[in-house]
């Protein structure tokens, strides 16, 4: 018995012994079957297509206001949930429909933000010139992960009691679904392929850690196979969803770890310069952190000659606990006033 399979062994031995039918109900009702499944496929892809539009769009004109209302309208959290519910209950039927339908929005989502991105993008030759709404969700950390685990038990809490309903729409406003692919398909139709992964790390992150938390909360409210030898494979499932989290845990690790040390860069950066030369202002820093290394490019502003710059990259590499390359472009301020009778 592996530490993850005792994991799951002993979330499947508490909680209640079975769910009410109203809460059965509400959890059969996620994914049409039979002649209404065409209908809701079709309200599925146009309600899709919708979102990632005016996702793709807020992302490109920068608009926080226009993402929020594009996370609104995306449906992709009931397929999630249903993909949740069927995961626990080892309904394999639903569990690939669920599957499926996520993987059509998926690639619909991002075939928009392509889309769009070819026709509004235009050429985008540095990462820094993106809007910060699409820079945003090509860098995810653990935070993110956090946030995913928080609303996936929010919304498995959520989806058997028709009287919390209400709460639903803002758990998908606090995760991103529809954005995060908007974003594959903007940065990818802009050949920036390291920042279309990340992005789309984002979202393969949401969905593990929702279906993942959304999982143990509907286990906690009673929901359980229904056959008998089927508690095999409830907690072999469970334990393949917490290994896919803490895999994609892995690079979020990494990815914080490097916003941290950019951090402490620029804090011993602005530290050192105070310390260096008191009249000297910043006027621009550019810095980065790899294999240990640091690198920064300085604009300086001061009147008079700067004190030595030799000393100020030793300063910096005694902060920064590390070998620093540092270039300074120094600018003189001067100032002139004349009077002409």
């Amino acid at each position: 018995m592996t530490a993850l399979g005792t994991v799951a062994r002993w979330i499947e031995s508490i909680g209640p012994s079975t769910p009410d039918a109203d809460a059965i109900a509400a959890v059969d009702e996620l994914i049409p079957i039979g002649p209404e499944q065409r209908d809701y496929v079709v309200r599925f892809c146009s309600l899709i297509v919708l979102s990632a539009s005016i996702a793709a769009f807020g992302l490109l004109a920068d608009s926080g206001a226009v993402v929020i209302g594009a996370m609104l309208v995306a449906p992709l959290m009931t397929p999630i949930m249903g993909a949740a519910a069927a995961t626990v209950t080892a309904d394999n039927r639903k569990l690939v429909r669920a599957v499926a339908i996520i993987g059509l929005g998926m690639v619909l989502a991002i075939i928009v933000g392509w889309t769009m991105s070819l026709i509004a993008g235009g050429t985008v030759v540095d990462v820094r010139a993106l809007p910060q709404e699409i820079r945003s969700r090509t860098f995810p950390g653990l935070l993110d992960l956090g946030i995913a685990i928080s609303a996936g038990a929010a919304a498995g809490y959520v989806l058997p009691r028709r009287s919390a309903i209400s709460a639903l729409p803002g758990v998908g406003i606090a995760v991103a679904l529809v954005p995060p692919l908007a974003t594959v398909g903007i940065t990818a139709q802009l050949g920036l392929a390291t920042e279309s992964r990340n992005a789309l790390l984002l979202f393969v992150t949401n969905l593990a850690a929702i279906i993942f938390a959304a999982g143990i909360v509907l286990i906690f409210s009673g929901f359980r196979p229904v056959v008998r030898t089927s508690r095999g494979v409830l907690r072999r499932r469970v334990a393949v969803t917490m290994a896919l989290v803490l895999l994609v845990a892995v690079p979020l690790f990494l990815h914080t770890r490097s916003v941290l040390d950019d951090q402490r860069l620029q804090n011993s950066v602005v530290r050192s310069v105070e310390s260096w030369d008191a009249e000297v202002r910043i006027v621009e820093i550019t810095s980065d952190v790899a294999d240990g290394r640091a690198t920064v490019e300085l604009l300086l502003s001061g009147r008079g000659d700067p004190e030595p710059v030799w000393e100020l990259a030793e300063q910096i590499r005694e902060r920064f606990r590390g070998p620093v390359d540092l270039q300074v472009l120094y600018q003189s301020d001067q100032s002139y006033q004349v009077s002409a009778r």
